[in-house]
């Protein structure tokens, strides 16, 4: 095995670290049995050790229930297929994102700095994870600190609502985010698994009113996403209208948060709850499409469009093509990438390309050229 000094990141990048990560849920007081709560690194060793190793995905996202339309005449070679897009002003070669995981492992830069190679191997957009622990303890900036890694990606930061209703660390948040030289920052939204997670939120009034003053303060774009229980709100207009750039579905269907803290539980009754919450949310086609709709029917104005991002559950390049001719401008997603890289940067390179190659052939396929002409191809 290549040590890292080849700096070539060929190696199993997460193999390196894998043995933090296989520690108890809770840590025990040396004096007595009494739990002590996990601290931030915990909670985010946990959180990918389950990712890679327990059964967390639950429900169906939908997309295997539509069909894409053929096209056998398609009048086309497949290199006139156009699959890249501008993104938060950075040409992607295609329609691809991958989502935020993770951050604060406290194992320096590892993890995010190879995910972010291989985002500018490949030219796609690459989110970081909750900026929390950068934004509270400065030890933790390398692990975030990924620009001079990607210098030609669209690079997002990550951030949870419940924090912006502190004015403070909302200032501090976009200190930070100048300092990684984000394209953009998401802002995402859980309550489902906080209310799961051991040490989560409890208390969620005021997010409303923080995330609209974050997207209007903010001088790079601001999205907000769900976490995968699809992305539904009756305040939508006014969260556009305060400035958020795009919307991310993260439908029911992909990884379950809430699964993930129900294996994080030593009590009983909470984990019961997550095991049933885990079938709580909108289906990832059906979230594609509410949204679609309601951007659509917004009154035309100068300002650009909002972009909708379909995540959640999307593993194939069919998914891929399904949730774009659904109405989404990109595809975005975390546990397939993790696990093709746990098995290593190669494993990880050959995932991305099937993706924008499977892509390829879907849009040749429909008979299309560019992926506007992809929109409407799916019927269930």
């Amino acid at each position: 095995m290549k040590g890292v000094a080849a700096r070539e990141f060929d190696y199993l990048f997460i193999g390196a670290w894998r043995s933090l990560v296989a520690h108890q849920f809770w840590v025990l007081e040396v004096a007595g049995s009494n739990p002590v709560a996990p601290t931030m690194e915990d909670r985010k060793r946990d959180h990918v050790r389950i990712c890679l190793e327990e059964e967390v995905e639950s429900g169906d996202a939908g997309l295997g229930g539509y069909r894409l339309r053929g096209e056998s005449f398609p009048e086309l070679a497949l290199e006139d297929v156009e699959t890249s897009i501008e993104f938060l002003g950075r040409k992607l070669s295609f329609p691809f994102l991958i989502s935020p995981m993770t951050g604060g492992l406290g194992e320096g830069r590892q993890l995010n700095h190879e995910l972010a190679g291989a985002a500018q191997s490949r030219r796609i957009g690459f989110a970081l994870g909750s900026m929390r622990p950068a934004v509270e303890d400065e030890k933790y900036f390398s692990e975030f600190n990924v620009r001079d890694v990607c210098p030609d990606v669209a690079l997002l930061g990550n951030i949870s609502a419940w924090q912006l209703r502190d004015d403070e660390f909302a200032g501090a948040l976009l200190k930070l985010a100048d300092k990684l030289r984000l394209d953009g920052l998401y802002v995402h939204v859980n309550a489902s698994q906080e209310l799961v997670q051991p040490e989560g939120e409890r208390e969620f009034a005021g997010a409303l009113d923080a995330v609209c003053r974050l997207a209007a303060w903010s001088p790079v774009p601001v999205l907000l996403k769900e976490v995968g229980a699809g992305l539904s709100t009756s305040h939508l207009e006014r969260l556009l209208d305060a400035g958020i750039a795009g919307i991310d579905a993260a439908g029911r269907g992909g990884t379950s948060f809430e699964k993930v803290e129900a294996l994080r539980q030593r009590d009983t009754a909470s984990r019961r709850l997550g095991e049933e919450l885990a079938d709580w949310g909108i289906p990832t086609v059906d979230a594609i499409a509410n949204l679609r709709a309601r951007l659509d029917a917004r009154p035309d104005s100068d300002a650009p469009s909002p972009i909708l991002i379909g995540s959640g559950g999307v593993r194939t390049a069919r998914d891929a093509a399904v949730a774009l001719a659904l109405g989404a401008d990109l595809v975005a997603a975390a546990s397939p990438v993790l696990k093709a890289a746990d098995k290593g940067r190669q494993e990880l390179l050959e995932y991305l390309d099937y993706l924008h190659e499977g892509l390829r052939a879907y849009m040749l396929l429909t008979g299309s050229r560019t992926l506007s002409q992809l929109k409407g191809k799916a019927r269930p």
